[in-house]
């Protein structure tokens, strides 16, 4: 199976610059075959920022030898021929694993090819449209650039200017300069009269018009640049746009050298075969694409999430950015996420933020944040050696240590609550339970904030961290070991994907259970039909949810890694890469439907990649 990634009409491939982020989406609600600018956002990556009416952005082309129009909405009735005829999505790809998203596809014999990027340092998108024909043979076309806004409260010759808010404008224009008409899309590029109507209230279309331009054979024509650019201030809008029309015939090549100079700073893991040199540099690309200008790693295109900032996904960007070798994003991450910490009643953080209002965002009772938060910082600090860092974030570490330490019952573990997965609890008729995952990564942060506190002098408390960290180890292979299978917690015997961290990335469980452990987790985690591994055993927590996970796949195949057996790391591995879009994004999961629920966030799908690879270098392609 190799889907594209916008089956689902909420996934979305990201372009990103920090300052700005776009969705390109490939299908729409009805799985309709795109090629669309789905929302395109300033500042904060929320929905409350979305800067384009709901249908987005997107091309009409006429070729004038062909009765059929490459037009996905049926705008256009002129004549007989739409009747049939649908997009075909041919590929689509970020450019040499960078950031710049291209889609190629066709309807009929006409062939379109888009290539959208946010330039570095601007507050800008850019999109290229080029035509050809399918046949190769020489022809002529019209392109239609065509953009639906919130409204509009003012042209300025070919631009036009929409206002969303009191610091949220949007200048969009195209380049070579084109008329533009708003209201009726079929009248506007076939040529009929419109009465043109614009409201600073109401959603308006506007559609680009060109002259015919040569289809030379088979090569693409010249291309059309469609420019947005954003800002606080209708006159910041206007000097984004200005600046990125100045420089738009640069703009690609500089934007590709922008990436490519980045990757030359990320950690080398070696030749790599073809594909897995895509997914490494997509993958990392991705990464850095999660982070607001202000460093904060958010969930970036899956929409009912988006502009939430997660603890325990953002410390996992953090982390990732470190371990890859970027370490000044890895900081900024770092201090931007743990800005937003809030506690709660009992001393625990909250673990989930709106990235506008930074106020909680909670589906159920987590225990594990704390843990978490010992792990993320102790990781970025490991790898810069940064004195300062632990001296900012000690009044965090002791905070969590001391939660933890505090938090303990008669058993041991740490208190009941939803683990790892936020949606189980209460509110789904389901009783919070003795996590092995809460009391794990508990028990890791421990070992962590020990080595920090030796690092700034306090050996009492080392010592009495590592103490902690031991004793709730101890309460695990009391209660939530069988037969040297790890269970998902204290109260059933159900497997939990989670656990098998703890002998990778986390690695902090006897080796004695690894054997176990994985092989009851191929038994019974791993989906008969399709492969892949599903997060937990019998936690039916929302539709769909007993179907593989592109995170726990990847997590086995680490464990196998850690058991020497390659080959079947390698074959879990394989089964998130052959079931990746064509541009080299993976989901999330998959749903019932077999379509997949997409990019959240690239710490859960694609950090994936990057962790299985640097794991795989480190045991098996040491220096």
């Amino acid at each position: 199976m190799n889907y594209f990634i916008g089956k689902n009409q909420n996934n979305n491939a990201p372009i990103s610059n920090g300052n700005v982020l776009a969705w390109i989406q490939q299908y729409d609600v009805g799985c309709h075959p795109v090629d669309r600018i789905n929302q395109f956002f300033l500042k904060y990556f929320d929905m409350s920022s979305s800067l384009l009416d709901d249908n987005g952005s997107y091309v009409l082309v006429k070729d004038h030898n062909e009765k059929v129009w490459y037009d996905p909405y049926g705008f256009v009735q002129e004549k007989l021929g739409q009747i049939g005829e649908i997009v075909s999505i041919n590929d689509t790809k970020y450019v040499d694993g960078f950031g710049i998203y291209e889609v190629v596809s066709h309807k009929g014999n006409t062939v379109v090819k888009t290539k959208t990027w946010a330039p570095p340092n601007t507050h800008s998108l850019v999109r290229s449209i080029s035509a050809k024909t399918l046949r190769g043979n020489q022809s002529k076309a019209s392109i239609y650039p065509v953009i639906h806004l919130k409204n509009i409260v003012q042209r300025l010759d070919n631009i036009f200017i929409s206002r969303i808010s009191e610091n949220q404008w949007l200048a969009v224009t195209v380049f070579p300069v084109i008329d533009g008409i708003s209201g009726d899309i079929g009248k506007a590029v076939t040529g009929e009269r419109i009465t043109v109507f614009e409201h600073s209230l109401l959603p308006t279309p506007l559609v680009f018009t060109m002259p015919t331009q040569p289809l030379p054979g088979p090569d693409y024509s010249p291309p059309v640049y469609q420019l947005f650019a954003a800002g606080d201030s209708k006159e910041q809008a206007l000097h984004e746009l200005e600046r990125t029309r100045s420089e738009v015939k640069q703009s690609e090549q500089k934007t590709l050298r922008y990436w490519q100079l980045r990757h030359t700073q990320t950690v080398d893991v070696g030749p790599l075969p073809e594909k897995y040199d895509y997914f490494w540099k997509v993958s990392n690309t991705l990464i850095k694409m999660s982070l607001q200008s202000d460093g904060t790693p958010i969930i970036i295109g899956f929409k009912p999430y988006i502009g939430n900032v997660w603890i325990r996904d953002s410390l996992w960007v953090a982390a990732t950015l470190a371990l890859a070798g970027h370490l000044e994003d890895a900081v900024k991450a770092l201090y931007a996420t743990l800005s937003y910490l809030i506690e709660r009643s009992d001393g625990n953080y909250y673990f989930a933020y709106n990235v506008v209002t930074k106020l909680p965002n909670e589906h159920a009772f987590e225990n594990d944040t704390t843990g978490l938060i010992l792990y993320g910082i102790w990781q970025v600090w490991s790898l810069t050696n940064d004195s300062s860092l632990l001296q900012d974030m000690w009044p965090i570490i002791k905070q969590s240590t001391d939660w933890i330490l505090k938090n303990r019952d008669s058993t041991g573990l740490i208190l009941p609550d939803a683990g790892i997965w936020e949606t189980f609890g209460p509110h789904l008729d389901e009783h919070f339970e003795h996590m092995t995952w809460t009391s794990a990564i508990s028990a890791f942060g421990l070992s962590k904030a020990a080595i920090m506190a030796e690092a700034v002098s306090e050996n009492e408390k080392a010592n009495q961290y590592r103490q902690g960290a031991a004793e709730l180890i101890q309460a695990i292979s009391q209660h939530n070991v069988h037969n040297g299978i790890v269970t998902r917690s204290l109260e059933t015997k159900l497997l939990d994907a989670s656990v098998s961290l703890f002998f990778s990335e986390y690695p902090i469980f006897s080796k004695e259970w690894l054997q176990p452990t994985i092989k009851a987790m191929r038994q019974r985690l791993e989906d008969p039909f399709i492969g892949g591994i599903w997060r937990h055993e019998s936690l039916v927590t929302e539709e769909g949810d007993l179907k593989p996970w592109t995170g726990p796949t990847f997590w086995l195949g680490q464990a196998f890694l850690i058991d020497n057996d390659v080959n079947e790391a390698w074959r879990y591995f394989n089964h998130n890469y052959d079931n990746s879009a064509f541009c080299g994004l993976l989901p999330e999961l998959l749903y019932s439907s077999g379509r997949p629920r997409g990019i959240g966030l690239p710490s859960y799908s694609q950090s994936g990649v990057i962790r299985s690879l640097l794991l795989y270098k480190h045991l098996y392609m040491p220096d």
